[in-house]
């Protein structure tokens, strides 16, 4: 950053992309924390340079019982001290999680965007806090989990009325602003625990990689701006190639130009993000083997499955109540075949003095029974309708349907793999065992399964 005071670097951020005209209303996303206390303190500082009008929005979630609601007093209090109009919004969202099947975090997320909808009716902007620390870290958890080029490129400047001013600016200058002007702000207690993933990445890797370059912050802000102008370009260049080829709604034409493994990604993705199937690497990559070979088909979801031929590629939806018909099959050790694209491996170790299942990762744990506990033949079968399992760590029984609806992938469920003794179901693939093969102390034999993919299938 610039030898140039925090508010007058972010004023020559807004004035190079332009976004920001005299007489609009810009809004702060306001939590109290020391990120959006700072964004406030300079959108109040630059409103007369900038003509601007601000305003701030505070989103309750109740997540953290009482030190929630102490957020929200020190936002209204601020508000009232500096003279700035105030919007509250309160979300049970523990509760809207649990109805909506989604984890805090992304309720919470669907929440605030809730909240800003609400205010844009009024606004022309929303500003968040978003930093240079909190890009850096984002890229870091992708890269992690894995994702696409426009995955890396983290947190956009800009989403439709939505800006970070803040981009540029590191937390330690944001913290160190606030010192100087002697401004309080509050802390989210859990910024402190190391349970997520993102707090482990703040709190372990990135003092290591300021160890190497203590300017890491800055320097990752410069490589993501000049990664989102290589994802523009690429991007604008696969929507011309996926209009020339896409001839209608369920077909893209291999012969209409698309070349390089980059576009056929880009468009493949943009055809299934029509059809609302959730896109993974994974599973493009089996549809460009598939469009490169010209033939084969691959299952995308229950209802809907992708076909190539010589000329494209199409995808064609089953009719209703369809599913693939699939008999049982005996489940023998090693590799086992039901679904093509698919193998399910078995293994059978012999353990000693096995401390119960707690004691193994829980990943492992959802894919190993006690092979002494089975009753009599298994066999591998596809999902059955009307199947109950009592899943391993439950004290009831649920319907297969409802675990499936719970804990598949939609584009999985039509190629689910279920074993099954003869008392019924005992396990069943991202669900895991039944609890009556649940290891324990007494366990000498575990059976360990294990879905493989089969890369380069035309399945």
């Amino acid at each position: 950053m610039k030898d140039e005071s925090l508010p007058q670097q972010v004023l020559w951020d807004l004035e190079s992309y332009g976004w920001i005209s005299a007489g609009d209303k810009v809004c702060c996303a306001l939590s109290g924390g020391a990120d959006s206390v700072c964004l406030l303190r300079c959108l109040l500082e630059l409103r007369q340079t900038l003509g601007i009008q601000v305003s701030a929005v505070h989103v309750n979630h109740q997540i953290r019982g009482a030190e929630s609601d102490g957020d929200e007093q020190f936002c209204r209090g601020l508000c009232r001290a500096l003279g700035v109009p105030l919007a509250v919004y309160t979300f049970d969202v523990p509760k809207l999680a649990q109805e909506r099947k989604q984890s805090l975090e992304l309720a919470a997320r669907d929440c605030r965007y809730q909240a800003f909808e609400q205010e844009l009716e009024r606004a022309s902007w929303i500003a968040t806090a978003h930093t240079a620390s909190d890009n850096l870290e984002t890229m870091l958890h992708r890269l992690v989990r894995g994702c696409s080029l426009h995955g890396l490129t983290a947190i956009p400047p800009r989403n439709g009325r939505v800006i970070r001013p803040l981009l540029q600016v590191t937390r330690e200058q944001a913290e160190a602003y606030l010192a100087q002007l002697g401004q309080s702000y509050v802390t989210d207690s859990t910024n402190a625990s190391d349970l997520y993933t993102r707090n482990r990445i703040r709190h372990q890797i990135v003092p290591v990689l300021k160890q190497l370059n203590p300017s890491i912050e800055q320097t990752v802000s410069r490589e993501l701006r000049a990664l989102r102008r290589d994802d523009a370009l690429l991007t604008a260049r696969a929507e011309a190639l996926y209009r020339s080829c896409h001839i209608s709604k369920n077909v893209l034409l291999r012969t209409g130009g698309i070349q390089t493994e980059s576009d056929w990604m880009r468009c493949l993705a943009m055809l299934l993000q029509e059809h609302g199937v959730p896109c993974c690497g994974e599973l493009l990559e089996r549809l460009l083997v598939l469009a490169k070979n010209g033939s084969g088909r691959c299952s995308l979801n229950a209802h809907l499955y992708a076909e190539a031929d010589e000329d494209c590629l199409r995808l064609v939806y089953l009719p209703p109540h369809h599913s693939e018909s699939k008999a049982p099959v005996p489940l023998h050790l090693g590799r086992n075949r039901l679904y093509a694209g698919y193998s399910l491996d078995a293994m059978l170790l012999s353990v000693k003095n096995f401390g119960g299942i707690e004691n193994i990762h829980r990943k492992f744990a959802n894919n190993c029974f006690d092979y002494d506990k089975i009753k009599g033949s298994t066999c591998l079968c596809p999902r059955k309708y009307g199947d109950r399992m009592q899943r391993a760590g439950r004290t009831f029984t649920s319907s297969l349907k409802k675990l499936i609806q719970e804990c598949v992938p939609s584009e999985r469920r039509s190629t689910l793999h279920t074993i099954a003794d003869n008392e019924g179901t005992i396990y069943a693939e991202y669900i895991g065992i039944a609890e009556r093969v649940r290891p324990d102390e007494t366990t000498r034999r575990l059976l360990v399964v294990r879905v493989i993919p089969e890369t380069g299938s035309d399945a």
